[in-house]
């Protein structure tokens, strides 16, 4: 418990800005002290003339790039067993626990070790195939001897990268499944006000924003030749994976909305029934009254959304899809004026 609550303590953002900040400072540093800034203003009048990224250019933007992800991954990571565990507190109302029942609901959103290790090790194997996915592919791509400085960086890194990105994937389907399961300990679902279920909504769209905040800083390497193939695949895989991530939370609340649908118009089918044959006799007027206001009770309840999803939910899955073409953009007009400056 002190181990958990020092975590819950640890501030994602900072952290992220602090392993992004440190690594980034320690490159420019080495690329000082290696002399490496020669080589870069002289490719760089090249490169500005023939208007291509290839070379020491190339190969330092994407250090940079890896420095970002390898910051921002774990970050995200915490972030997503930390808004896991806030969720379970704030739907307390919604379940009917008490504070203390509520923290160990809270205290069991956990990862398995063993799982930890297996997709930590996947995504180790699987990220030494990327060089060879980007051409032009080198001969040796993982030979040490033929790395420049700035090549060494992302090939050190990538590793590392590919470990941090099934890690967080791994977090978010683990949340999301426990989320999803929570919905069983729900009080009745108020099919006419679906707001206390707004923290699974939420959650949801948590999981979707860091899904999609990966692809956004990878889109910064379409900046690079060779890079159109594997932007395509990173960003279909990323852009399925947001979509899973956003409807996983929600699968067992989205489960007991039908069910509650269902069990309220069988109720109101049923009182229409008794009403319609009751009809003849003397109250016929009253009766039709409460005829009438049963349908439409009834269209009241067949219009109610069987997911918790609002027109805010679907202006902010807008708003984050634009996120990496905005990431993109910005890289674009960023490289254009540190052209103009320096070259």
């Amino acid at each position: 418990m002190t181990f958990r609550t020092r975590i819950d303590r640890i501030s994602p953002l900072w952290l992220g800005i602090g392993i992004s900040g440190t690594l980034i400072a320690i490159l420019l540093v080495t690329e000082t002290v290696l002399g490496q800034w020669d080589g870069l203003l002289a490719e760089g009048e090249f490169d500005a003339l023939a208007r291509v990224s290839s070379g020491i250019l190339r190969d330092l933007r994407l250090a940079i790039v890896h420095c970002l992800l390898i910051g921002y991954l774990p970050a995200a990571f915490l972030f997503v067993l930390q808004s896991g565990r806030r969720t379970v507190l704030v739907l307390q109302g919604a379940l009917g626990c008490t504070r203390e029942e509520c923290e160990a609901l809270a205290a069991s959103v956990r990862l398995s070790g063993r799982g930890l290790v297996i997709t930590g090790l996947i995504g180790f194997a699987l990220s030494f195939l990327g060089p060879y996915m980007v051409p032009p592919v080198p001969p040796t791509p993982w030979s040490p001897t033929t790395w420049s400085p700035e090549v060494a960086w992302h090939r050190i890194l990538n590793p590392a990268v590919g470990w941090w990105v099934w890690w967080l994937g791994y977090a978010v389907v683990t949340v999301s499944v426990r989320m999803s399961r929570l919905a069983r300990k729900l009080n009745r679902i108020e099919l006419l006000d679906l707001s206390p279920l707004a923290p699974f909504t939420q959650q949801g769209l948590t999981n979707a924003l860091l899904v999609i905040g990966l692809l956004s800083i990878n889109s910064l390497m379409m900046l690079e030749t060779g890079f159109g193939r594997m932007m395509l695949v990173i960003g279909g895989a990323t852009l399925v994976v947001a979509a899973l991530a956003l409807m996983s939370p929600l699968r067992g609340v989205h489960k007991r909305i039908r069910q509650a649908k269902e069990a309220e118009l069988r109720w109101i089918t049923g009182a229409i029934s008794t009403q319609r044959s009751a009809l003849e006799d003397e109250d016929a007027g009253r009766r039709i009254g409460q005829m009438a206001d049963l349908v439409a009770y009834r269209g009241l309840i067949e219009d109610v959304p069987e997911w918790p999803f609002t027109t805010s939910t679907y202006a902010r899955l807008i708003l984050y899809m634009l996120i990496p073409v905005a990431f993109w953009v910005l890289g674009v007009v960023a490289e254009e004026i540190v052209g103009r400056a320096l070259f």
